[in-house]
């Protein structure tokens, strides 16, 4: 079974996203805060990570995190699906998009927009971890 970890300060939406991979049989672990991410994943034993832009501390701090995991030897190749609502929020100028993707200032496998829908979600995740997203609908 695949291991997603979700890295995300709203408790609403990790209840939320839980729910969803659960259904869909993934295993789910995850955490509110943007402290020691890497170790965190790595004992939880993550395919796949679920990561915030903003934090209440630094508003930017999923950047960062996504950085810190590339350059971590255990986690650089764990796919990391960033998942924001930074566009929303209007902090910085422009709007991010996965165009913005590069391995130096953005590197993820995707960026999304939040909202997300839940066959939207099983379809990136399934798409990332290279399995069938296996949606009836």
């Amino acid at each position: 079974m695949k291991k997603v970890y979700i890295v995300d300060d709203d408790r609403d939406i990790i209840d939320a996203m839980t729910i969803v991979l659960k259904s869909a049989g993934y295993e789910v672990g995850s955490q509110t805060d943007d402290h020691d991410v890497a170790a965190n994943a790595i004992r939880y034993g993550a395919d796949l990570i679920i990561l915030d832009v903003m934090f209440p501390e630094n508003e930017g701090a999923g950047f960062e995190v996504a950085r810190a995991l590339r350059e971590n030897e255990a986690t650089r190749s764990v796919p990391i699906l960033m998942l924001s609502a930074v566009n929303e929020r209007r902090i910085y100028p422009g709007r991010f998009t996965n165009k913005d993707r590069d391995e130096a200032w953005l590197p993820v496998n995707e960026f999304v927009e939040k909202p997300i829908n839940p066959k939207a979600l099983l379809e990136r995740v399934a798409a990332l971890l290279g399995v069938c997203s296996c949606i009836h609908g």
